[in-house]
């Protein structure tokens, strides 16, 4: 197995708070020293439509905008029944 890339997920509400692409820099730092890999050959996979350029400020190499180009998601059964 041969890791690449670390990813979070945002919020419910897919967004992405600060803390969170924080947390997960410093876990790329941890992953690297264990592997013993130079942390920068380890990409970040971080930020959403609403909050990629707060991702890529923060170091994002992945970003995901899907929301984007093909529109907001459908909800979910179980969400629309709680309306």
């Amino acid at each position: 197995l041969k890791v690449k890339v670390l990813m979070t997920i945002g919020m419910p509400d897919y967004t992405c708070r600060p803390e969170n692409m924080e947390c997960l820099k410093k876990c790329r730092q941890q992953v690297a020293a264990a592997l013993q890999v130079p942390e920068d050959s380890l990409e970040l996979s971080m930020g959403m439509s609403g909050d990629f350029e707060a991702a890529i400020l923060m170091g994002s190499t992945n970003v995901r905008v899907g929301s984007s180009i093909f529109g907001p998601r459908p909800q979910k059964a179980t969400e629309a029944a709680s309306q």
